[in-house]
């Protein structure tokens, strides 16, 4: 059994205010793993300009400069947190350019904050150097194989990352966050579930069988070494794509080249979404607990761009449908974010 990419096509037929008759195309795309739905319509497209608006660069500029007076981060070293020394001698963990830290405000048993370069307050993705998000994602599987190690029981864990206030940043400076705890994480939950029962019904791990299905398609993105990228068929997240580490599960068994691969093609999207006219971005990793792959679960990230930066933003990713059904609507279908995506792989 392959991998199913199912659409279903409506009209919606309209007299607009001038009296003239207007026919929208909606698809409605379902995911072959979760069996979640997003809509596509481009007319949506006139509505989020109107509504959105796009990015003020002088406020950008202006919030990059104020923000690095008293800025936590680029201080960290000296006026950070520090971890307990059973878990790390020196207090914080320093991988290349990265630096990791005890989140001030836990989350849960172990809730870490990884600073991408304490050197670098830059608040363009565009200059967030692939290297360092490199470094930061190395330094979060560290973390991730140190907690288990010092307490058998935390096995479940999740990292991600928030990009300026429209993303869901409270810190403006580049950061990731590692949330390692004993309960495990719903949608990590549901997601190794359904590629177990997955791989039960069909005998393939399920992200192979998804790349194999997408591989130089309209969503084919590209490759950075190992990992592979892609948008998604049905995206749940404004301009989202997909990350695929085939063969390795969990961020405790990733190397120091998956962990490059995964920031050369997290700089080169949010880069992409840089470039029209959206710089706060958000991701996760979704990492399972287990070390195993045969689960037919592979390690990978979700990346999707969030509202333009301006003085007041609208988070129109919020809204009652993917908030509380799960379903999202979308301006621009993923084949046409690919193709703007895939020159730079």
């Amino acid at each position: 059994m392959s991998v199913e990419l199912v659409k279903a096509t409506e009209r919606a037929r309209l007299v607009d205010p001038t009296g003239r008759e207007s026919e929208q195309v909606i698809e409605h795309r379902t995911d072959p793993l979760t069996g979640t739905v997003a809509s596509v319509n481009l007319a949506l497209g006139e509505k989020a300009k109107a509504f959105l608006g796009t990015a003020d660069l002088d406020l950008l500029r202006e919030t990059e400069e104020r923000s690095k007076a008293g800025c936590p981060f680029c201080s960290a070293a000296e006026r950070g947190t520090r971890f307990p020394p059973e878990l790390s001698a020196d207090g914080q963990l320093r991988v290349g350019d990265a630096l990791a830290m005890p989140n001030l405000f836990s989350k849960c048993a172990f809730d870490c904050v990884v600073v991408v370069d304490p050197a670098s307050h830059v608040l363009s993705p565009s200059r967030i150097r692939p290297e360092a998000i490199g470094d930061a994602i190395r330094a979060s599987a560290e973390l991730v194989r140190r907690a288990r190690h010092r307490d058998p029981s935390l096995v479940q864990h999740l990292l991600g990352m928030n990009f300026l206030h429209p993303g869901g940043s409270s810190v403006p400076h580049p950061h990731f966050q590692v949330h390692v705890r004993t309960v495990p994480y719903s949608g990590v939950e549901r997601a190794r579930r359904a590629c177990a029962a997955w791989r039960a019904r069909t005998g393939n791990p399920f992200f192979e069988e998804l790349l194999a299905a997408e591989r130089d398609g309209p969503r084919w993105v590209g490759k950075t070494g190992p990992v592979e990228w892609v948008a998604a068929f049905a995206p749940a997240h404004q301009r989202e794509i997909w990350g695929v580490l085939p063969g390795t599960a969990s961020l405790a068994d990733l190397d120091d080249a998956g962990a490059g691969a995964f920031g050369a093609g997290i700089s080169r999207i949010v880069s992409s979404y840089e470039e029209a006219g959206v710089h706060p971005f958000t991701l996760a990793f979704l990492s399972s607990p287990a070390a195993d792959p045969t689960e037919g679960f592979s390690l990978h990230v979700k990346v999707c761009s969030r509202p333009a930066f301006k003085p007041l933003f609208a988070n129109y990713d919020t809204w009652f449908g993917p908030m509380f059904a799960g379903d999202e609507v979308h301006t621009e279908p993923p084949e046409v974010t690919a193709e703007r995506l895939r020159p730079r792989f």
